[in-house]
Formats: structure tokens, sequence, C-alpha cells
């Protein structure tokens, strides 16, 4: 009895550590992106202050900024929750490389390209929290506000860049670990449901590419609370089987 349950410790381990990884993470976006959702509609901050044609623009800058200040403190603690989430996609793309087949090409470009997209998503959003923190003081220790303004576009600008190439990184990693599914004839379901977030998140890039920022929030609410949750889920159910295929050599 001693020997069996020296030999299966490592199995369950194995099994065990990436799922629950993928599972964290899940959590991580769906709350990252219910707190993004409600603070960009005014329901946790207060809503952006509407300034009217006969407000100088100098003015209604000042105005917005100051608002823009105190919506600061929750963009930290969301935006760092979404960090840890693509930290556990970056180690589940590693784990689903394992399963797939560590030798073959699809896998381990898949694992490469979504692990840079994590990373990039992540360096991008590093740098925003560090940008923004710097647009707060600016603020509140009334520096000429027009400076304050075009550091702030510049901030985020740069950060959509990063964005933009994560989600396509992902995109087209998930697409590499679909096709990597459907060479085996394995996971079919989880195969098609990849495919159909690797295109959402290539039409997120697509809409940063774009300018529409609206319509890139909508995207980041729709991955993050369902897309990628549901996603991280499947990928730790199809690793608890252990049923991975054997390394061609």
């Amino acid at each position: 009895m001693q020997t069996l349950t020296a030999e299966r410790a490592p199995a369950v381990s194995q099994t065990r550590v990436p799922r629950i990884l993928a599972y964290l993470g899940a959590a991580a976006f769906a709350a990252a992106a219910a707190w993004f959702w409600l603070a960009t509609k005014g329901v946790t901050v207060a809503t952006a202050p509407q300034t009217g044609p006969d407000v100088a623009p100098q003015q209604a800058m000042r105005i917005y900024y100051r608002w823009f200040v105190t919506t600061l403190p929750q963009e930290r603690y969301y935006v760092s929750i979404a960090i840890a989430g693509f930290l556990c996609l970056a180690a589940t793309a590693v784990f689903l490389r394992n399963l797939l087949g560590r030798d073959r090409a699809l896998a381990r470009t898949g694992a490469l390209a979504t692990s840079a997209g994590s990373l990039l998503w992540i360096t991008g959003s590093v740098a925003e929290l560090g940008g923004h923190r710097a647009v707060g003081l600016m603020v509140t220790h009334a520096n000429p506000i027009q400076t304050t303004n075009s550091i702030a576009f510049t901030i985020d600008t740069v950060t959509a860049a990063f964005a933009l190439a994560g989600f396509a990184m992902i995109g087209a990693g998930m697409l590499a670990f679909a096709a990597a599914a459907a060479v085996q004839r394995r996971h079919r379901a989880w195969a098609a449901g990849t495919v159909v977030l690797a295109l959402v998140m290539l039409a997120t890039a697509g809409s940063y590419g774009a300018g529409h920022d609206s319509l890139s929030d909508l995207m980041l609410f729709a991955i993050g609370v369902a897309g990628l949750p549901a996603w991280l889920i499947g990928t730790g159910r199809i690793g608890g089987t252990g049923d991975a295929p054997p390394d061609p050599r």
C-alpha cells in the first residue's frame, strides 16, 4: 500500500495543480471584469462629470481629471486581479502544451503565443497603473492641465498598443491549440469553443486597432466575465482526466 501511494501522488499532483490554477484564473477574470464594468458604468465610483459648452476647455479638463483621480484606487484593484488571471492563463498554456504533446509544433506554438500575449497585456497594464498614478499626482499638485492631458493621452495610447498585441497573440495561440487538438481528433467540443474564443480575442485586438473604446470595453467585459472563465474551466476539466497522448519521440 505504501508503494502504491508513493507512485500515485505525483500523478495526482500533476493534474490537480494545473486544474487549480485554471480555476483560480477563471475566478480572477470574472471578478476583475465585473468590477471593471461596474466602475466604468458609474456604479462603484461616481460617473464622469458632464460639462456644458459654456465651460472653458481648460476648466473642463480640470473637472474631468479631478474626477479621474477618484477612480484610480479601484482601477489598481481590478487591474491587479486581472494580472493574476493572465498569469494563471500563461501557466495553463504551458500545462496545455504538455497535455497536447510537448514535441508537437502546434502545441508549442500555442503555449508560446498565449504566454507571450499574456505577458504583453501584463506589461501594458503595469505601465498603465504607473502612468495613471503619475497623472493623479500631477493633478493633485496643480501641474499644467494641458501637459497632464498630453501625458495621459500618451499613456492610454501605449497601453492600447500593448493590449492589441497581447490579444492578437493570445488569439493566435488559441487557434494553434485548437488545431493541435483537431489533428489528434481529441476534445472536439473544447477545440470548437477554443476557436470561437480565439476569434473573439482577435476581434478585440481589432477594436483596439480601430480606436473604438466603447467596443473594446464591451469586448473586455465579455471575455473576462464569460469567455476566458469558461475556457479555463473547460481546460482544467480536460486536463483533470489525465488522458494526455504519449509524446512521439
